[in-house]
């Protein structure tokens, strides 16, 4: 398969992850949300960065405008379902747009933090009723 790329803001940043594998080796993974902003409805992807020095390399940032590189790979699950693995292998920084704000993405909210994760609500749009959720 090709190269897949997304370019948007990295809108959340989840916790590290690590341990042992079956052969003893120590390993680390980190995920990332990336929202891209086009069409009336923003579109999101999360995606694992594998390994202690890349995580450091890259060192995403919320707020950030990226590209990213990725490997898309499926295997089957246990449950008879497919377990999917998205890994970005290559970041590019983007300038940060004219009158975007800091920190999350364009026309969001910051909702109130729930545990370690910052959630995003959508702007209200006139003449819509929002979700309740």
């Amino acid at each position: 398969m090709s190269d897949f790329i997304a370019t948007g803001v990295i809108s959340q940043v989840l916790p590290p992850k690590s341990g042992v594998s079956k052969n003893g080796n120590q390993w680390t993974s980190q995920e990332f949300q990336i929202t891209h902003e086009e069409g009336q409805y923003p579109k999101s992807l999360v995606f694992r960065v594998f390994g202690a020095d890349k995580i450091q390399q890259f060192g995403f940032r919320q707020g950030e405008h990226v590209t990213v590189h990725l490997n898309i790979e499926s295997r089957p699950s246990q449950n008879g379902g497919f377990f999917h693995d998205i890994t970005c292998w290559k970041v590019e920084r983007q300038p940060q747009p004219q009158g975007y704000p800091q920190g999350y993405p364009q026309g969001y909210q910051q909702a109130p933090p729930q545990g370690n994760q910052v959630i995003y609500q959508n702007p209200p749009v006139p003449g819509q009723q929002q979700p309740p959720f």
